[in-house]
């Protein structure tokens, strides 16, 4: 028989498990791997830009491949830097590109505001188009980097999981 004072007590919950790498909870890592693409990304973008502008700097009339390669430099810089996102964080790429790509947007954005006398005089419409690829152009790069899995490696964890 139980006592009375055994019935009436209550159990303490369980202590939250640790990961693998200490106290660090998912969502922190998850945080830290974002931005660490991000920082990727506009490392990426930088080196791109640098890259784009030594070309143009070589053409006798670089005012003509200016704005074309400008475009070209941010495009592969969010389908890249997606990539990253979905080649360093495997699971949830849409999330990942996502995020990686409005981040992309919203430091964009901010340059511009900077930089207003020298932005490009397009209309409001064809701005915001412009800026909606580049989200759009980050989740396709996740999409593409991440790691498939090999049909052998599935058939054997169906097998296992079937023992």
């Amino acid at each position: 028989m139980k006592s009375k004072s055994a019935v009436g007590a209550r159990r303490t919950p369980p202590a939250p498990r640790k990961t693998a790498k200490g106290d660090t909870a998912p969502d922190t890592v998850f945080c830290r791997k974002t931005l660490e693409t991000f920082l990727y990304t506009l490392a990426l973008g930088a080196g791109l830009i640098l890259l784009f502008s030594l070309g143009v700097y070589f053409y006798p009339d670089p005012n003509v491949l200016i704005r074309p390669l400008g475009y070209t430099a941010a495009a592969l810089t969010a389908f890249l830097g997606g990539f990253l996102s979905g080649r360093l964080r495997g699971g949830a790429p849409i999330v990942c590109g996502l995020i990686n790509g409005i981040l992309l947007t919203a430091t964009m954005l901010l340059f511009s505001f900077f930089l207003l006398s020298a932005s490009s005089k397009h209309s409001a419409l064809t701005s915001t188009l412009l800026h909606t690829a580049i989200p759009i152009l980050s989740v396709f790069g996740a999409l593409t980097g991440v790691k498939r899995k090999s049909p052998a490696t599935s058939k054997r964890r169906r097998t296992a999981s079937r023992r």
